[in-house]
């Protein structure tokens, strides 16, 4: 447990740097946050133990772009939720593609952190032989064994020792594959 007097030197310091950061002023501050200029300027210089409440604290990490856990020395990361979570996800938009490389790429540069894929239907690394060579059959810019192939280095990834990996589908996709409907 941080001792309130640290914790408060610590939000004194954090709330300064993040004012220094944006170029954002005291009365600036104080507009965005609701509180008065003297609220925010007793934060800034008072050394004796002073925490902000929780309206304020939120208000003002808001205005300066920056969490509010970080303000308060809850978290080394100054990023909002929102933020940590939008780098830590990326969403590809990609027509449906035999074999994708774009997706196995994002495999490999994602090696060793579990990865969750919603794929819009099977992967090809999921399917059998059999059902690869039916669906490249006509397919003029692969021959079915160049994406068996493929299917089974994806194997091969997918058994490695540092590889985590949860796939995600919709149950009536998963029965419609295997009833041949659909694609």
């Amino acid at each position: 447990m941080m001792d309130k007097r640290h914790r408060s030197r610590l939000f004194r310091e954090r709330l300064a740097s993040a004012m220094t950061a944006t170029g954002m002023t005291k009365s600036a501050l104080a507009r965005a946050s609701g509180a008065d200029r003297s609220t925010v300027s007793l934060l800034l210089s008072s050394d004796d133990g002073r925490l902000p409440n929780a309206q304020f604290a939120a208000e003002a990490a808001s205005a300066l772009g920056v969490s509010s856990d970080w303000l308060l020395g809850l978290t080394d990361r100054p990023e909002r939720a929102a933020e940590m979570l939008q780098a830590s996800m990326r969403i590809e938009e990609a027509a449906r593609a035999p074999s994708d490389e774009l997706i196995f790429r994002w495999h490999e540069e994602a090696r060793g952190y579990k990865i969750r894929h919603v794929p819009a239907t099977l992967p090809d690394m999921l399917k059998s032989e059999e059902v690869l060579r039916f669906e490249y059959g006509d397919f003029l810019g692969r021959t079915s064994d160049q994406a068996i192939a493929d299917m089974r280095d994806r194997l091969d990834y997918l058994r490695a020792p540092d590889t985590d990996y949860e796939i995600a589908m919709p149950i009536d996709a998963l029965e419609g594959f295997a009833a041949g409907e659909g694609y």
